[in-house]
């Protein structure tokens, strides 16, 4: 029987941040660092359902301790590896993203300085002079492409952070009005291989959230699953405390867990506009899908 192919599977590798923005909520789950051995364990077991991973669900994916090995694994196993990051630690890996053939893509979460708690950790302007100094050596040594999100859409004041960032972004990539544009646009070429993607902040689902609908659809186990950092697989990206727990990779192989009734069940309801699980009826993040669906 033919395997089940998806778009994207989320590898969750930490869920510990360095970082305390106020859109990421803490979490319930113990904070952990993923072994290379059981990353190797998942990647063997998911090699077969697409060679595209994303190094998280939580948590702040360079600040694994053993990031170059586990890149080595995912290039031994061409596996394209996509990586979401506050890019707070971009310059301390830079040599490592350079030098690795798995990296596809960097989303480069620039919102997460804005929206920081711990604001005496991290002075702005040296932030995002790091970061535009590290990602522009990726761009010319590496054929990476490179996302500057700004997920916090707002007024573009003179006073604003987002203001700042986009001046810098229009310095470097002498893009002339970038201001102007990004008004206008959300999604902007500053250079081959480089991109500003804006979009509106979102609320993580919770339990705890008020019910928006019980109809509607979702990428969720059709073309991405997500796989958290204890073993747990999830139907998504979203499930930040494993509520959906479909099963655990290193109990039960991958193959049964996606094929398992429940799954199938959850798929049969996207795919009739259906909502069943009680945290999908909470997530707003659903809109996003189905414009694209």
């Amino acid at each position: 029987m033919e395997k089940k192919r998806f778009k994207k599977i989320y590898v969750e590798i930490t869920n510990s941040c360095n970082l305390k923005c106020s859109f990421c909520p803490e979490g319930k789950r113990a904070k952990e660092f993923i072994s290379v051995d059981k990353f190797e364990n998942i990647i063997n077991q998911i090699k077969e359902y697409t060679n595209l991973i994303a190094l998280h669900v939580k948590g702040e994916p360079l600040l694994h301790p053993k990031l170059k090995e586990i890149l080595e694994v995912c290039e031994k196993n061409n596996m394209l590896v996509n990586i979401t990051t506050n890019a707070t630690l971009l310059e301390k890996n830079l040599e490592i993203l350079i030098n690795s053939k798995a990296v596809r893509q960097l989303n480069l979460s620039l919102h997460s300085i804005t929206k920081n708690e711990n604001t005496d950790t991290y002075n702005f302007e040296a932030y995002i002079n790091s970061v535009l100094n590290a990602s522009k050596e990726i761009l010319e040594k590496t054929n990476i492409i490179i996302s500057y999100r700004l997920w916090n859409l707002e007024n573009i004041s003179e006073n604003s952070e987002n203001y700042h960032i986009l001046n810098a972004l229009e310095s470097a990539f002498s893009v002339e009005n970038l201001k102007e544009i990004a008004k206008k646009e959300k999604f902007v070429k500053l250079a081959k291989n480089a991109f500003l993607n804006q979009d509106l902040e979102f609320v993580w689902p919770s339990m705890e959230n008020e019910v928006i609908s019980d109809e509607g659809t979702c990428w969720g186990l059709r073309n991405q699953v997500a796989i958290l950092a204890n073993g747990d697989v999830v139907p998504c990206c979203l499930d930040g405390d494993g509520e959906i727990k479909l099963g655990n990779i290193f109990e039960d192989s991958f193959e049964s867990i996606i094929n398992s009734e429940y799954s199938k069940k959850l798929v049969k309801a996207f795919e009739e506009n259906r909502i069943i699980h009680n945290l999908c009826k909470r997530c707003g993040f659903r809109g996003k899908f189905e414009k694209s669906i």
